[in-house]
């Protein structure tokens, strides 16, 4: 069986590919013989199972035409799906077949296949990306981030004794709490003992703004407002009110950077402690920088994009997304309803964050394709097999793959990863000092 023609239709919305293919008279016959021989094996009244003559076959099926269907069907289930894999083309929804004239024994067969397929897009240039990159070995700033955490991480408060001290920011303050929402009580802010650190965003701003000033001992009332992006908050979206009780105050200690802070850390002393973070840093951007230059150049090619990528696509990506973060999630031995609560993530920013990610995807997708063929790269046998060997290889076996007639699947692979490969290799890159990343 073999692929005679293709061609691509786009009405502006979807692209389309539809494929003519011809089966021989061998294959059909083979076909034929499959078919007649399952049905065979029926009961058919009058004859032991496998002796019915070939009349009585058909009429067992409603008649020579729908048998010749049948002989059809079973010719696309046993030999077009492969054909098509071995084509390369990966149809993103069921393939409709269509047969213009009927099927005979003996004589070749041809028939359509016609289906949505991933969008060919155009990119504005093929030129090497330019990218900026944090540098791939620690820096000073670097460094002194992470003892800045260091420092965070063993800090303690420092109760303040002074009698008539004022409250500022940085301040922290004991206080008893107790917070109404039109009038009635909020649960879990009555009497309630807290530790609020002024200006850390414990509490709302407006709330924060009246502790100001406050001594030891002073009993304040006042109202507040305590409403994020989309006019909610913890407390409720009404008439807030706070009794707070003002009880002590503590400052916070941040410890020197000496030796003691480095025994602390596990480290000999303040030298060791610096050497032993810049090993730390330096081994984390083996790890992530690598990946880092992958995102960022294969981001910049999809900025390239000529076009949107067509909603059908990023529809069908969507799935995929979907299906990951559930099976992701399967693993993690919880369910959809249960990471949502412990991430406080509600419906409408899921659906959002999927879209978005899949949209990305897609972008991506075609991106990585259109590169490969302007360049007018193939992919060989010897890409196919590394992709089965060391570290991010796929699994199973290419014999596997090749049975669940998934080959065509594994070349886009090869495409992608050679086009990845050739942006990272080529890309020019900018070295920008930003310890923050």
């Amino acid at each position: 069986m073999r692929i005679k023609e293709r061609v691509r239709e786009d009405d502006g919305e979807r692209q389309e590919l539809c494929l003519t293919i011809t089966a021989t008279a061998d294959e059909v016959d083979m076909c034929a013989s499959k078919f007649f021989n399952q049905i065979a094996q029926k009961d058919i009244p009058g004859f032991r199972k496998g002796k019915a003559p070939r009349n009585m076959l058909e009429q067992s099926v409603g008649g020579h035409a729908n048998a010749m269907g049948g002989v059809v069907e079973t010719l696309i289930n046993e030999l077009a799906f492969k054909a098509i894999d071995d084509e390369g083309v990966i149809f993103v929804s069921q393939p409709q077949f269509n047969v213009d004239k009927p099927l005979e024994e003996g004589k070749p067969f041809t028939f359509t296949a016609s289906g949505a397929v991933a969008p060919s897009m155009a990119l504005a240039n093929c030129d090497p990306v330019e990218i900026e990159m944090p540098p791939d070995q620690a820096t000073e700033g670097e460094i002194e981030s992470q003892i800045r955490e260091l420092q965070d991480y063993y800090h303690f408060l420092q109760k303040i004794d002074a009698g008539d001290h004022a409250a500022s920011d940085g301040d922290y303050v004991e206080t008893v709490i107790t917070v109404t929402n039109h009038g009635k009580p909020v649960s879990g802010l009555v009497k309630a003992r807290r530790m609020i650190g002024l200006g850390e965003g414990a509490m709302p701003r407006s709330f924060d703004a009246h502790l100001i000033g406050a001594k030891r001992g002073d009993v304040l009332e006042f109202d507040f407002e305590a409403k994020d992006d989309q006019g909610g908050s913890e407390f409720g979206d009404g008439d807030l009110r706070a009794v707070v009780e003002i009880e002590e105050f503590r400052t916070r200690i941040v410890p020197e950077v000496d030796d003691e802070l480095a025994i602390k850390a596990g480290c000999i002393d303040v030298d060791d402690m610096r050497k032993q973070m810049e090993l730390a840093i330096n081994k984390q951007k083996s790890e992530d920088l690598p990946k880092l230059m992958v995102d960022r150049a294969v981001t910049e090619l999809t900025g390239r994009l000529e076009g949107e990528v067509p909603a059908y696509y990023v529809d069908f990506i969507r799935q995929d997304v979907g299906r990951e973060l559930m099976q992701s999630l399967e693993q993690q031995g919880t369910n959809l309803q249960q990471w949502m609560i412990e991430n406080s993530i509600n419906g409408d920013q899921m659906k959002e964050d999927v879209s978005q990610e899949a949209a990305r995807r897609a972008a991506i997708d075609c991106a990585l394709e259109a590169l490969f063929a302007n360049k007018g790269w193939e992919v060989a046998d010897q890409d196919i097999d590394a992709l089965f060997e060391g570290e991010g290889g796929v699994e199973g076996t290419r014999e596997s793959w090749e049975k669940a007639g998934r080959m065509a699947a594994l070349r886009k692979m090869c495409r992608q990863s050679k086009a990845t490969r050739w942006l990272v290799d080529t890309a020019v890159v900018a070295v920008a000092d930003t310890s923050a990343e």
